[in-house]
């Protein structure tokens, strides 16, 4: 498929168009160029550092998804993808460049918080649509090094998150996956739960409490980034 068929496919997922999806379709091309698509085959891992609309396109394109589990998300807020294979070991991340298209400018901030809040007036709302039509052409159409930033990665590839068995929750009943089950004073309870347990906020040391879960994740910026698990 070509670059249109490619968004197109994007667009059919995701529902509509817009700047994010044509972003996301760019980097989800970027890193099948080079790693090719996840199959059984060859298998890939994806860590995505938003949960917009870019993450929808890599699900489409690259086939790293959040129901196969090799789509990890880590809120950074950023619009970046780190691609890793296993086999080698070998990964990159890509960004968005700031300052290109993929951003917003002040004005078409302020013109969008009055389309979602019903106060634009129907000018106001052509030309924030017009906009967003313009940047999803410049977007699709730019080259590769106008909007994204590419960065080898090091270090151990992340594994995609195995299914475990199902427990109660000591506190509301409810099946939970084991792994996330927290053991509080004697209590074996799930996120929600604990929170609660907490009073509705995790202690600011709460990894040192020794609960018994624990995910931590190291980045080690340079030429690369390093990323540990810690379980």
């Amino acid at each position: 498929m070509d670059l249109t068929e490619q968004y197109d496919a994007v667009i059919r997922f995701h529902g509509h168009e817009c700047p994010g999806a044509a972003v996301g379709t760019r980097i989800a091309m970027l890193a099948v160029s080079i790693y090719g698509r996840d199959t059984q085959a060859n298998r890939l891992v994806a860590v995505g550092e938003t949960d917009a609309c870019a993450a929808d396109a890599v699900q489409v394109l690259s086939g790293c998804t959040f129901g196969k589990r090799n789509l990890l998300h880590e809120d950074n807020g950023k619009v970046a993808f780190t691609f890793w294979s296993p086999a080698d070991g070998t990964g990159i991340r890509v960004s968005a460049k700031p300052g290109s298209d993929v951003f917003r400018s002040e004005e078409i901030w302020a013109l969008a918080r009055k389309v979602e809040t019903g106060a634009a007036t129907a000018e106001e709302n052509a030309r924030f649509f017009e906009s967003q039509s313009t940047r999803i052409q410049r977007i699709l159409t730019a080259p590769v090094d106008d909007i994204l930033a590419v960065e080898p990665v090091t270090g151990e590839p992340p594994r995609a998150k195995k299914l475990q068995p199902f427990a109660p929750c000591d506190g509301c009943a409810e099946q939970t996956s084991a792994g996330l089950l927290h053991n509080h004073r004697g209590q074996n309870l799930c996120p929600p739960c604990h929170l609660d347990a907490h009073g509705g906020e995790l202690p600011a040391d709460h990894a040192d409490h020794g609960h018994g879960h624990g995910h931590v994740h190291g980045h080690g910026h340079g030429h690369g980034h390093s990323y540990a698990h810690q379980h």
